[in-house]
């Protein structure tokens, strides 16, 4: 066979072969909700995620100075090495004692004494002596 026979009959082809995909895929004209959504719901979670990140970082971050005083305390127990538990039976201490900020319970020890603790933390006599001797 000539090759440009073969060429001939391939040119009268071509209108069969543009119109070859056209089955394949549908038309691009309208978006559906029900595609998109779950993509949008994706990022509302993402975002979500990302912002609580930022707010926890946010909320943790004492590298920059300011005036607050629940700062202040979790700063002196991050300085101090206390854990949770400890934390928490300071910040009760703090309150029920009534000090005007929670951090000065690390300046006053005589909120610390067996006699001078509010009723809701006799219990807690043992834990309270431990911090008051690790604290000064």
């Amino acid at each position: 066979m000539n090759c440009t026979q073969l060429a001939t009959n391939l040119l009268a082809q071509y209108s069969r072969w543009e119109r070859l995909g056209d089955g394949l895929h549908r038309s691009r004209g309208r978006l559906d909700l029900m595609e998109v959504l779950p993509y949008l719901i994706g990022l509302l979670v993402l975002g979500a995620v990302v912002a609580a990140v930022l707010a926890y970082f946010k909320y943790n971050d004492l590298s920059k100075p300011c005036n607050d005083p629940n700062r202040l305390f979790r700063e002196l127990c991050r300085a101090h090495g206390l854990d949770r538990a400890s934390q928490k039976l300071l910040w009760q201490l703090a309150s029920l004692t009534k000090l005007p900020q929670p951090a000065e319970v690390f300046l006053t020890p005589a909120v610390f004494e067996a006699n001078q603790l509010p009723e809701q933390l006799c219990a807690e006599q043992e834990r309270v002596r431990e911090l008051r001797e690790r604290l000064f």
